[in-house]
């Protein structure tokens, strides 16, 4: 290669990593160009899972350099995405860190971080104001499934994140502050806890929770609701990438893919959502499920004069009862649940009962750096037909009732590349001045 060929390769080479570092420094930016507005919008995090003191336990050489690299890359994907997208809510879905089993030196550590990473406070720990609101889910490397929860993951987890379970009303229509039409319920609930758990106080608080809200569905069910669980939803192996399998010590849940059958059949039938979202399962799914409230058939309770032929039948149950008639209500279950694959969809032709649940994708570096873009706006004209569209793991709805739901996921990129690429620009930024010198 002569000298002149040389130079221009060295200019070509410098032009094309220019180019790279640009888009993916600005890559959230560039996916929020022409995004469409909404009244309400949601940032969505799943699992960012930041590892610690373990992991430099078992890498002491690499491990610095990993946590290091990773946390900036999660602060990339969490800032540059709020700051493109400008969300109301900034929601990271569960599992904020590794191990819920970290001594409490090492998770205030670890709390530093994460709050650094997500924008809430800067390098030396003090606080970012900001009128978003950040919420936070608790997952099993948070509280630990039904088997391991105990006092002080409960207590440490809500004096730094706030309440397990809470719920809030948001009006879409911002043009009468008179009218109820855009009225929505957001809800958050503590799945850790909702299937078998050792220590009942924590499952009964929650239950507690549930059923209350259960009981103002029942009289307000006009009022879409909008949830956000840690743990999916049961549905049939081979819909997402996530195989179901929940596994028990001494009848307790030590892990769980799912929720059981029956708890999400009361959750479907009893607080009837009209979209569900969560974390845990890190590839991410788009599902729907069609729900039948009444059943020609019903089915029998065993030792009591009572059927399960309609939902009201389900969500009259206690939680005594909903544990006494389990293998009865996955029976209800399953015939009056359908869940598959989310589709484009006339919504006139589906029955009104429709929940829409989206499992959003991990934000680590080995799932691509994702975040879910969730909007909400209103129709007040009404000219808009009720559709389902989908596009890969992201979907745009138009609902019966005027309101328009848009998910999308935007994702930074593996980390594998990230990191090659920060270190073709160490070297570039050597070689390249070298090799135009040189010729």
């Amino acid at each position: 290669m002569t000298r002149s060929q040389l130079r221009r390769a060295a200019v070509a080479f410098a032009f094309v990593l220019g180019v790279a570092n640009i888009y993916f420094y600005n890559y959230a930016a560039l996916f929020a160009a022409g995004h469409p507005e909404s009244t309400v919008r949601f940032n969505l995090y799943g699992d960012p899972q930041i590892e610690g003191d373990a992991k430099l336990k078992r890498e002491p050489t690499t491990g610095k350099y990993d946590l290091l690299v990773n946390d900036y890359y999660l602060h990339h994907v969490y800032t540059s995405t709020i700051s493109a997208f400008q969300p109301h809510y900034v929601v990271t879905m569960g599992d904020m860190f590794s191990n819920q089993w970290v001594k409490k030196d090492e998770y205030y550590r670890r709390i530093a971080r994460f709050k650094w990473i997500a924008g809430q406070a800067d390098k030396s720990g003090a606080p970012i104001a900001s009128s978003r609101l950040y919420m936070h889910l608790a997952g099993n490397h948070d509280i630990g499934y039904g088997d391991e929860t105990r006092s002080y993951h409960i207590n440490r987890y809500t004096n730094n994140f706030g309440p397990l379970n809470q719920e809030w009303t948001i009006d879409l229509d911002q043009h009468s502050s008179q009218s109820t039409n855009g009225m929505h319920r957001i809800a958050i609930i503590n799945a850790m806890n909702l299937d078998r758990t050792r220590e009942a106080q924590f499952r009964n608080t929650t239950w507690e929770f549930v059923l209350k809200l259960a009981a103002e569905r029942a009289l307000g069910p006009e009022i879409p609701l909008v949830l956000f669980l840690h743990v999916p939803l049961s549905k049939p192996d081979g819909l997402c990438a996530t195989s179901p399998e929940t596994r028990h010590k001494d009848g307790f849940v030590k892990y769980q893919d799912y929720l059981s059958p029956a708890t999400s059949a009361y959750l479907l039938h009893c607080l009837a959502p009209s979209l569900v979202f969560n974390g845990h399962d890190h590839d991410g799914c788009l599902s729907m499920h069609q729900i039948e409230r009444n059943l020609e058939q019903p089915v029998t309770l065993p030792n009591s004069t009572r059927t399960l032929q309609k939902s009201d039948d389900l969500c009259r149950m206690s939680l005594d009862e909903l544990d006494r008639y389990q293998a009865e209500i996955e029976t209800f279950a399953r015939k009056t649940l359908t869940a598959v694959a989310a589709a484009a969809t006339d919504m006139s032709r589906l029955p009104s009962s429709l929940a829409m649940e989206v499992t959003v994708r991990s934000a680590m570096g080995a799932y691509g750096g994702a975040a879910g873009i969730f909007d909400m706006a209103y129709d007040r004209s009404g000219t808009v037909q009720p559709r389902l569209s989908t596009h890969g793991r992201g979907f745009t709805l138009a609902s019966r009732n005027k309101f328009q739901y848009r998910y999308r996921e935007v994702q930074f990129g593996n980390h594998l590349i990230i990191r090659a690429l920060l270190i073709i620009d160490i070297l570039s930024a050597v070689l390249v001045p070298a090799v135009l010198l040189l010729v």
